[in-house]
């Protein structure tokens, strides 16, 4: 998946960040009611799938909490002259993006019956 900021350069392919920081900011976007703080995570959800760009600051679960992660990324992206609905569009792309990453309790069930169904491999070659 892609997101298109023109003045990062264009569209940038996204990376997925660690099961943690998807569900993490997954969470947050789900429950999240307030304006600025939904800019903050749309900020930090564009900084974490950016992240193997280099572009704006790296994110570091035990020091940041997602929406001081957020804090940082909205400011440098607003620096930048990218405008509030970019990010807001952009970054719903990026939450959407880690949403489709964290499995589905059916998923883990189908991972966890397909994984105790296999016999084990004894032969001896």
């Amino acid at each position: 998946m892609k997101i298109n900021i023109k003045k990062l350069g264009g569209e940038i392919e996204l990376s997925s960040p660690g099961l943690a920081t998807c569900f993490e900011f997954v969470s947050l976007w789900s429950a999240e009611t307030d304006n600025a703080m939904l800019a903050r995570l749309c900020a930090g959800s564009i900084g974490v799938c950016l992240d193997h760009t280099a572009r704006l600051p790296k994110y570091r679960p035990v020091k940041h909490r997602a929406s001081d992660y957020g804090h940082s990324c909205l400011d440098r992206l607003l620096e930048q002259g990218i405008t509030a609905s970019v990010i807001y569009e952009e970054g719903i792309k990026c939450l959407s993006f880690m949403s489709a990453k964290i499995p589905t309790e059916a998923e883990v069930d189908e991972r966890a019956n397909f994984s105790s169904t296999q016999e084990p491999d004894t032969s001896t070659d």
